[in-house]
């Protein structure tokens, strides 16, 4: 290991015991919207072009969702934290083409032509968020924000009108980890990317906005699976693909920020210059300690 490793370990771990005393609680609210699958097209089923002519593709929409976060403060700058969000996505086809995935279904499942279809689908995320702060001495302070973690996904997909099945009572499609399931939701990693501000209204309490693009390792965001029909040996067989999803998302809430002195370390109590806080004057408690006066 050589010296500069050695002095780099020791600058984090000292920033850390110096920095890390600041930490920030947010929760807020989100819309998030399923964009595209990102993979190959479908090895299609034969002739499934005679039943797709003119056919259009799903209209996704913008559904609401919440988020919470225990971000801590390492630098001025930069700024980790852990964030639970649950985020909900939904689309429809009023003309709708035929998927590989009908011919998996029972004959009295599919009915020709495709009636108009929906999606309901949510997604739990558990994050490790890293932000850089490009000013983070002003009163609005914009951020880059990278991510990634762990998505629970689940999903219901189905015909619009559910009276058009032909047998007693409503069915489904396809669905999973929903109460019309008895299959759990999938997990698959996510990651992703987004910009936003942090408006400060005083020493505790700013307002946080973001926008964000993230990757979901699920072909079934979109309420259906992927399936590529492969013939082996003569034989057709659907089967799954690992196409993932581009999603977006808005998020925007309230941010509350500790007081400076959590007792981390023996450097508690003390500014960036080492010397004791002052307790009178401008000086507030609760002011992180890099801007105390």
């Amino acid at each position: 290991m050589n010296r500069k490793l050695i002095f780099t370990l020791i600058a984090i771990a000292l920033y850390g015991s110096v920095y890390g005393q600041t930490l920030k609680f947010r929760t807020g609210a989100n819309y998030g919207k399923f964009n595209k699958e990102i993979g190959g097209d479908e090895i299609e089923y034969p002739s499934i072009d005679i039943y797709n002519q003119d056919k259009t593709d799903f209209t996704h929409a913008f559904e609401p969702g919440f988020e919470a976060e225990i971000m801590q403060l390492w630098s001025p700058n930069i700024e980790t934290g852990i964030e639970f969000d649950f985020s909900k996505f939904s689309g429809k086809n009023d003309t709708p083409p035929v998927y590989n995935y009908f011919f998996l279904l029972n004959a009295d499942d599919f009915i020709f032509p495709v009636p108009s279809l929906i999606y309901e689908s949510s997604a739990l995320n558990l994050m490790l968020n890293f932000r850089y702060y490009f000013l983070p001495e002003g009163k609005v302070s914009p951020f880059l924000k990278v991510f990634g973690g762990v998505s629970f996904v689940g999903t219901d997909f189905n015909y619009k009108d559910q009276g058009v099945w032909p047998q007693e009572g409503a069915g489904i499609l396809f669905s999973m980890g929903t109460e019309n399931s008895d299959n759990s939701r999938e997990s698959s990693l996510c990651y992703g990317t987004g910009l936003g501000f942090d408006f400060e209204l005083n020493d505790r309490i700013s307002l946080y906005v973001d926008g964000s693009a993230s990757i979901i390792g699920s072909d079934k965001v979109d309420g259906i699976p992927t399936l590529d029909y492969i013939v082996d040996n003569g034989r057709g067989t659907l089967l799954s693909v690992d196409n993932k999803a581009l999603t977006t998302q808005i998020s925007f809430g309230i941010v509350f920020t500790s007081d400076v002195d959590l007792g981390l370390s023996k450097n508690s109590g003390k500014n960036k210059k080492g010397k004791g806080l002052k307790r009178s004057g401008q000086t507030t408690p609760w002011r992180p300690f890099y801007r105390q006066k």
